[in-house]
């Protein structure tokens, strides 16, 4: 069973967290069944898949979902608490520079807290905050940093990859799920999948530049990913503005992931995978923290169907005390670094994550 609490006293929370005020203070897992399928409408009446947790790679997010309208009063305050900070440079051995980031990252949001009011005996209440693995570009980020907080994509790119530089370089085919095709028409597949046509041009373009450069990472070829065939006019005319435009970190590309919301603070990727990148740290996502409908989202699980998963996935025999059953070592921004499982095995948290089939990495969860 799933609880989304009214935006209004999630918005409360999340002033806390970005306040570093919250902390957890029970550690204590069960299971609930993987996120069911939700949908949305889009501009021509259809619905669009929402992947579930287990459709997720170690990359791109398959996720669209609804939007959440902010007050004025609440785009004003998110105005003056963002800033975005670029400066020109250049990459050696490359095209033409476009901008560069001056920043290194930092986020300290604190813990995830519990948001279940209340748990019964041989039950868990699992709170998550985002929705995929959460490190680089926030999708619903991106949106609402261009529609109420005035960024445009090279602001957008930068806050989320920082350090990073945005280069030009030339735009010849890449293949994308074994399709062959120009830079334009396969990513304009990709933004037109990822994002749909109804978000802000600016959040199409990071898009684009994000999904491009992560192509160009892994050798002009990836599998995976999301394409969506016949792309409307402004999709095709966000990424035509931006074709061959790509994230350099020391001369090279950068590894640009992303994904769907980031609960609000990205995650550091060797938080999530164990290996550390630059440029992929955590930073604050304030918009996801007060509109993300995927943040502080409560799930229901019992002991029994916690003791499956958990037994089922590693291959152990649990104690009978449920309440020993996982130990959260937590990393940046509240994200879960790794779990100790009953004192018997030691596994990374957003695999963990998955085998629960819990939204995102950054959880808390109390146990009755």
């Amino acid at each position: 069973m799933k609880i989304r609490y009214p935006r209004a006293s999630v918005a409360i929370l999340a002033a806390a967290l970005l306040a570093g005020t919250s902390v957890v203070t029970a550690y204590a897992v069960t299971e609930s069944a993987a996120p069911s399928a939700d949908t949305a409408a889009t501009e021509n009446g259809s619905t669009w898949w929402k992947a579930e947790i287990s459709d997720y790679d170690s990359s791109l997010s398959l996720v669209q979902y609804e939007e959440i309208k902010p007050s004025q009063a609440q785009i004003d305050a998110m105005e003056q608490a963002t800033t975005p900070a670029k400066q020109a440079g250049k990459v050696a051995g490359s095209g033409e520079t476009l901008g560069s980031s001056s920043v290194t990252g930092s986020a300290n949001v604190g813990a995830a807290a519990s948001m279940a009011p209340s748990v019964e005996a041989g039950q868990f209440a699992f709170t998550t905050y985002g929705y995929g693995h959460c490190v680089g570009m926030s999708q619903n980020g991106a949106d609402y940093y261009a529609t109420y907080g005035g960024y445009d994509y090279q602001s957008i790119l930068f806050h989320y990859y920082p350090g990073t530089s945005l280069v030009q370089t030339g735009a010849g085919s890449i293949t994308a799920n074994g399709v062959t095709g120009s830079a334009l028409d396969i990513l304009s597949q990709i933004v037109y999948a990822e994002m749909s046509s109804t978000m802000h041009p600016e959040a199409m373009k990071a898009q684009a530049v994000a999904a491009y450069t992560y192509i160009m990472f892994n050798g002009g070829s990836v599998t995976g990913v999301c394409l969506k065939a016949n792309p409307p006019q402004n999709v095709v005319d966000a990424v035509s503005s931006v074709v061959g435009q790509a994230l350099y970190y020391d001369g090279d590309y950068a590894l640009t992931v992303y994904g769907a919301s980031s609960g609000g603070a990205t995650a550091s990727a060797a938080d999530i995978w164990g290996r550390s990148y630059d440029y992929l740290v955590s930073v604050p996502s304030e918009y996801d923290a007060l509109y993300d409908p995927n943040y502080g989202e409560v799930t229901y699980m019992s002991t029994d169907e916690v003791r499956s998963r958990i037994q089922g996935a590693y291959g152990i025999a649990l104690s009978d005390n449920p309440a020993n059953w996982i130990q959260m070592e937590i990393g940046d921004s509240g994200f879960v670094r790794s779990v100790n499982i009953d004192g018997q095995k030691t596994v990374n948290g957003y695999s963990f994550s998955g085998v629960l089939g819990l939204k995102s990495p950054r959880f808390a969860y109390i146990c009755g």
